[in-house]
């Protein structure tokens, strides 16, 4: 089981600007769900979800794997998940999460299912918050020796070259 995938889709939900019901359509798109229709409730709930998820993020930045795992089994209560044994052409049997909810139910259920298996496979402090000035996005860490610390190459990048320009600059001068 993929259960990077199903994590990072809890850093999407901390990530995802909730603005609207189109918003959460297009992330249900993104997902190949062509059958699955957002409603203004899913909207709500998943406003909700994301403030709890952003909460574990922070947690797990801070290094305090005890509030992680607390924050994630009271996300596991508020919002049981029934996984599934799944495979494609009766090969690679793997975990899914029954997707016969609603919007939110399914994308709460893959996010939480995912932060269990990152906290049981990987550790709690797995997530955590973009160093870069300006950002703040959650970010999922599966390097070896957990040395992430931005969001992205985009944010990596922008602090590296601002470093080398001070460098440079420094060295220039008399």
């Amino acid at each position: 089981m993929d259960y990077e995938a199903y994590a990072e889709g809890a850093v999407e939900l901390v990530n995802l600007d909730l603005d609207s019901v189109a918003t959460v359509q297009a992330l249900v798109r993104r997902r190949g769900w062509e059958r699955l229709q957002a409603r203004p409730r899913d909207l709500a709930e998943l406003r909700k979800a994301q403030d709890r998820l952003a909460v574990v993020v922070d947690r797990s930045a801070a290094g305090d794997a005890a509030a992680v795992v607390r924050e994630v089994n009271a996300l596991l209560l508020a919002h049981p998940i029934r996984p599934q044994v799944a495979g494609h052409d009766a090969r690679n049997w793997h975990l899914h999460v029954h997707d016969g909810g609603t919007v939110a139910e399914t994308l709460i259920g893959e996010a939480i299912f995912g932060l269990a298996f990152l906290i049981t496979e990987l550790g709690a402090d797995r997530l955590g918050r973009c160093e870069a000035p300006g950002c703040d996005r959650a970010y999922l860490d599966t390097s070896s020796n957990r040395s992430r610390r931005y969001c992205g190459t985009r944010c990596a990048t922008r602090v590296n070259v601002a470093a080398h320009r001070r460098r440079q600059a420094a060295q220039s001068k008399p």
